[in-house]
């Protein structure tokens, strides 16, 4: 059997409308020195019939269909411990990449030994049904500023640390990683959250002991977004976070911080911490008005 260099994993769940064009997309990578896991988190439409059809066109795809769906932080995690190449990369069922995604990331990753994660420049889009046509097309958001929504980390590690905590993205989750660090760094490792938001996030700082995080200016890719705003709080439920992690999720965060990176920088980044929780409560507690204006003018609650 061929040994690969690269791994794509993707995670996915109900993705007939967008799977076979997300495949499609990546066998036209101008690199293709690698293979592609599908891992099917028990999914109830016609995507596992899709994905076994697309492995039997290139013997690079596997596919896994799970009979339950387990949650996104388990599936995560499956995808990564089945990841036996150099590198891996996270690849969504709903983002697109640059032809030279793979190739342009996988280039620094070869000429950099201090890089761990290399990932474009990001931008977000939507998807806009044309009523004549009956189909989708792609509405591009255009940046404001270089490094919107990917930033790169780099210097001593209490530098990257507090830029990270600053940033406060975890977009660099889709980065192309050295496999064996993101397996020392992941926070899906375990079945569960530990009751933690932002594990992404999580991931990325503790990543940052292994060396430093790049942006690849030379390709891109487009993250989607939904044109109607949804609740944060529905989808912590969804995937069971209890109602004291969600109220207290910034607390879980920092007491996570200071186990990991220890006192000297946790009262180092305290004001930053700080600042994010009283962000975190403005924000649920924006959504629970929010909510209670709804139900006193008879509409549709969120949750």
């Amino acid at each position: 059997m061929k040994k690969y260099k690269l791994t794509v994993g993707i995670p996915i769940f109900n993705g007939e409308k967008n799977i076979d064009e997300r495949i499609k997309e990546i066998l036209s990578q101008t690199y293709s020195d690698f293979c592609i896991i599908i891992s099917d988190n028990g999914s109830t439409d016609t995507t596992r019939k899709i994905c076994e059809n697309l492995s039997k066109i290139d013997n690079r795809i596997t596919f896994f269909h799970n009979k339950e769906n387990r949650g996104v932080f388990w599936n995560f995690n499956f995808l990564l411990n089945n990841a036996e190449t150099e590198y891996v990369v996270i690849a969504p069922l709903d983002d697109i990449w640059s032809k030279n995604f793979l190739e342009s990331n996988i280039n620094i990753l070869e000429n950099s030994k201090e890089v761990v994660g290399s990932i474009g420049e990001c931008s977000l889009f939507n998807r806009i049904l044309d009523p004549k046509t009956n189909k989708y097309k792609k509405n591009i958001i255009p940046n404001k500023k270089i490094y919107q929504y990917t930033s790169p980390f780099k210097g001593n590690l209490e530098e990257k640390i507090k830029s990270c905590l600053y940033y406060s993205m975890g977009t660099q989750i889709y980065s192309v990683f050295r496999t064996n660090d993101l397996k020392f760094a992941s926070f899906y490792k375990h079945d569960g959250h530990h009751g933690m938001w932002q594990t992404d996030l999580a991931t990325i700082l503790k990543i940052l002991k292994k060396g430093n995080l790049h942006v690849d200016t030379e390709s891109f890719f487009y993250k989607e977004v939904s044109q109607t705003s949804h609740s944060l709080i529905k989808y912590m439920k969804i995937i069971n976070f209890t109602t004291y992690e969600i109220i207290f999720s910034k607390i879980i965060f920092s007491t996570w911080f200071l186990k990991e990176f220890g006192p000297k920088l946790f009262f180092k980044n305290l004001p930053i911490l700080f600042i994010s929780q009283i962000k975190w409560i403005r924000s649920i507690s924006g959504e629970a008005l929010r909510i209670c204006k709804r139900i006193m003018m008879g509409q549709d609650k969120y949750w």
